[in-house]
């Protein structure tokens, strides 16, 4: 034995006993059972580790897959998430476009004494952000200038340059504009000149009224048609108070304008007014012999 070291025994004893199983099991029985349960008992601590690490890379792999497949389910969702969130939007928009379109179309139906063409509000001036807007509408469209801007709602303001496929449209806000206006109360009738007002772009006054003048708060401004390029009553808007001006004989009042400024999208362009053209008195030096004359054009728009 000393010829052959401790490894070399444990080796050769290990390959016999393997042998010896083998042919026992081809026998069809076992001939050395002590042996048998030997290397079972030392054998079985090895198996069971083994099979214990085959089991954990199993379950290794089986939890990454499963984590892989969710991680694709949750882009997979997310996408279709912002996919159905972008359609929200989409539909909501085009629904209150339609509801817009189809008031314009409404007021179209109504008013059939003009004749329209509708334009969008495609941009705005920066620097005069209240008084000047861009529409997408030009020469190309039949449209001139000083035709009269509109909503549904009440007067935008007039063309002021126009361009093959655009024009420039000046509002009511601005401090230039200058609109003939009416009280409409039945008992009231007074007029005067609603302009912009720089103090506060969006409250117009409506200047030239005197001083006994019958207007009140809550009185309907609307055009007067004087001056030719606004036809008479178009909405301007409604009187939310009245002041007197300091040590003088007038009053104006403060106007909170009919269209909503700050949301506008889509206007009416005026290019046709089948409406005539209201008239002033005159007095003249002969009692017996009263006339009447237009206002000039532009003197009051």
């Amino acid at each position: 034995m000393r010829f052959f070291n401790k490894k070399t025994v444990i080796l050769l004893v290990a390959v016999i006993t393997v042998f010896l199983l083998a042919g026992s099991a081809a026998r069809g029985k076992y001939q050395f059972p002590f042996m048998e349960r030997a290397v079972t008992v030392v054998l079985a601590p090895i198996e069971a580790a083994v099979s214990v690490m085959g089991f954990s890379f199993r379950q290794v792999g089986s939890s990454a897959g499963q984590l892989i497949t969710v991680y694709r389910d949750n882009q997979t969702l997310k996408a279709e998430n912002d996919q159905l969130r972008q359609n929200n939007l989409n539909v909501t928009e085009v629904m209150a476009e339609n509801v817009r379109l189809r008031t314009m179309l409404d007021y179209k139906s109504r008013a059939t004494q003009f004749d329209f063409v509708a334009a969008k509000v495609i941009a705005r001036d920066p620097g005069t952000w209240t008084s000047t807007i861009i529409i997408n509408k030009g020469s190309a469209d039949g449209i001139t200038k000083d035709m009269a801007v509109v909503t549904p709602q009440g007067l935008v303001g007039d063309v002021t340059s126009v361009y093959n496929t655009t024009a420039k449209v000046q509002l009511i806000l601005d401090q230039c504009s200058a609109v003939g206006a009416l009280v409409q109360r039945p008992e009231s009738r007074v007029a005067g000149i609603v302009e912009g007002n720089g103090a506060n772009p969006q409250a117009p006054r409506m200047i030239n009224i005197a001083r006994d003048a019958d207007i009140i708060k809550g009185d309907q401004i609307i055009t007067s048609g004087f001056g030719g390029i606004y036809p008479k009553g178009l909405p301007i808007g409604q009187v939310m108070d009245v002041v007197n001006d300091k040590g003088g004989l007038l009053k104006y009042a403060v106007v909170k304008p009919a269209v909503d400024f700050d949301r506008l999208e889509e206007v009416l362009i005026i290019v046709r007014s089948r409406e005539s053209v209201p008239t002033l008195p005159v007095v003249s030096k002969n009692p017996l012999n009263p006339t009447t004359i237009s206002v000039p054009q532009g003197a009051v728009q």
